[in-house]
């Protein structure tokens, strides 16, 4: 073991700049990842609906820690939650792509396990910029069945039920949180 290396670390929290380049942001980012922690895992959701991920790392001898993502971000989202009914229950596996007002498309998985003995929430958060919506939402279900939704609004979080389409669409709270 090396001497300069520690069991007990601080974490590092990283800013995506897009086309492969990532700035540390650690030193800005509070008190709560300034302390040396033996953190193993991480789920992410939108604890406090407000639209960004928030992080609960779990610490080994020590308390979970939630790192509530309230920096300001204006940017708009969609937030899509699936529910399978020939496929599995949860829809994961499910392939969702947007089409971004602009042009734009994003894709996502819904998936299980994001990080050691952790498990992030299902529903998939799209960052739309400043986009004001999407013009459509595709799914292609574990089933093989595709599924389309027309244009939606941002900052909402849209249920879709698989041969059914949107079944739910709920404001997501853009206030100061």
């Amino acid at each position: 073991l090396q001497s300069r290396v520690t069991y007990a670390q601080r974490p590092h929290l990283f800013h995506n700049l897009g086309q492969k380049r990532f700035e540390g942001v650690t030193a800005a980012s509070g008190p709560a990842l300034q302390r040396p922690m033996v953190a193993r895992g991480a789920a992410y959701g939108d604890y406090d609906n407000d639209g960004d991920l928030d992080v609960l790392v779990t610490v080994n001898n020590g308390p979970a820690r939630l790192l509530r993502n309230d920096g300001g971000n204006h940017n708009n989202v969609l937030r899509v939650q699936t529910i399978g009914t020939i496929s599995n229950r949860d829809g994961i596996g499910a392939r969702v792509e947007v089409s971004v007002h602009g042009g734009a498309k994003l894709w996502q998985i819904v998936k299980t396990g994001s990080s050691y003995a952790s498990q992030s929430e299902l529903p998939l958060t799209f960052g739309l910029g400043s986009a004001t919506g999407v013009d459509g939402v595709r799914i292609k279900w574990p089933s093989g069945r595709v599924d389309s939704a027309g244009a939606l609004k941002a900052n909402q979080l849209v249920t879709i039920k698989e041969g059914t389409g949107v079944v739910r669409a709920m404001a997501i709270n853009r206030g100061t949180t």
